[in-house]
């Protein structure tokens, strides 16, 4: 009797151990899933190469802000040459760097001193652009900046120098600075409003502020306003008459008689992918009417940039970028990873956009739903990387009883 119950208990207590160890392989851990990239690694955007039609004199070069940070195309022959008023775009930059304005606000009031007033007055016997002031006069920044951009004011631009730097000769100094850390290769400021013929810059460099200044939202608003309104002053006309009308917004021009004609011009043209920004600059106009002719054939050049940029699809929705390999599925079968929506891009002919898929394959458990996000695609282009959603394209099905036991 004794021997029937040992064995009893024998057979009960191996039942126990393979009940155990059928729990624990109904709950083990899953193995790892393995992942196929099928994600492109870069695109050329095609498109025929734009021919530029360059002016038939001076200098000129060109940008499209929202596809590349740099200059998409320049003239042959650039060398630094004097550059006029469009040396006030640095001096609004750095004005706008060290007293950051927000939309709507106008900033610090600057008191006009009587030397101002004498500035004033030695500009206008010189013939230089002014603007009107008298002592006691309050001008916030923002009118000073109105006064500068639309106005083209050397005695504005040298009273911003002194008020943000101390000095005229420190004011310089940061220019060239800023022109340095930019990269801006033959350019060289000696004063703050481009009257001094040594003041001098090439077409690309000032194409470069030019875009850097059109990215601040108070500069953009303030060169695109067609009249500006002073105290003193009263309501001028902006200096060049095409800006705030039809599609130019913007920038500004500038002459002297060792500079020509000289602009930088900005246009917005509306696309599929909503407006586009173009700029044009055009240096080293001659003749009569030079100052027209550079805002025209600026305005021109900035047109023909636009005309050349290609739409182009980088991620289609539903696009297969990877695929996990399930190992409780037949091998054949994988699970498909898509793009959760489309992404078309401008971009210049030849442009490169590469592709990086970012996974978090942890996120994938047995059972998660249809289109749970499991990671990103980065895309990225000359001016911006910009990252699309990873989904699944169906359940992940949960491994059945009999697999477990079998490879638990």
């Amino acid at each position: 009797m004794r021997s029937v119950v040992a064995s009893l208990l024998a057979a009960f207590a191996a039942l126990g151990g393979m009940s155990i160890v059928i729990t624990a392989r109904l709950y083990a851990n899953l193995p790892p899933l393995s992942v196929i990239t099928h994600a492109p690694t870069q695109m050329i955007a095609r498109g025929k190469p734009l021919i530029v039609k360059w002016p038939p004199q001076g200098q000129a070069a060109g940008t499209i802000p929202s596809i590349t940070p740099t200059v998409i195309a320049a003239s042959a022959n650039e060398h630094p040459v004097p550059i006029a008023s469009l040396a006030k775009l640095m001096t609004a930059h750095l004005v706008l760097a060290r007293f950051p304005l927000r939309l709507g606000s106008v900033g610090p009031y600057i008191t006009i001193t009587t030397n101002d007033v004498s500035q004033y007055y030695r500009d206008v016997a010189q013939d230089q652009s002014s603007v009107q002031v008298i002592a006691g006069e309050r001008l916030s920044e923002y009118q000073l900046l109105q006064a500068l951009l639309t106005r083209s004011a050397n005695n504005i631009a040298q009273l911003l120098a002194t008020w943000v730097a101390g000095s005229q000769t420190s004011f310089v100094a940061e220019m060239n600075h800023e022109a340095a850390k930019l990269g801006l290769q033959g350019t060289h400021f000696s004063d703050a409003s481009g009257f001094d013929p040594s003041t001098r810059a090439t077409a690309r460099a000032v194409t470069v502020i030019a875009a850097i200044d059109m990215r601040n939202r108070i500069f953009d608003r303030i060169v695109d306003e067609h009249t500006v309104t002073l105290p003193v002053a009263g309501t001028l006309p902006n200096i060049v008459a095409r800006i705030g009308t039809g599609n130019v917004v913007g920038i500004k021009s500038g002459y002297t008689i060792w500079s020509g004609g000289c602009a930088a011009i900005a246009i917005q043209l509306p696309t599929r992918f909503g407006t586009r920004q173009a700029i044009g600059v055009v240096l080293g106009q001659q003749g009569p009417n030079s100052l027209h002719r550079a805002a025209s054939l600026a305005e021109g050049l900035a047109t023909q940039l636009s005309s050349g940029v290609t739409d182009m699809t980088a991620v289609r929705q539903d696009q297969v970028v990877g695929s996990l390999r399930i190992p409780w599925l037949p091998k054949d079968h994988h699970l498909k990873l898509i793009a959760a929506k489309t992404l078309d891009l401008a971009a210049w002919p030849g442009q490169k956009v590469t592709y990086h898929l970012h996974l978090n394959v942890k996120n994938v458990v047995a059972g998660i739903s249809l289109h749970t996000v499991v990671g990103y695609l980065s895309v990225v282009s000359p001016s911006r990387s910009q990252l699309v959603p990873i989904i699944t394209s169906q359940k992940v099905p949960v491994p059945g009883a009999w697999w477990r036991l079998v490879h638990g």
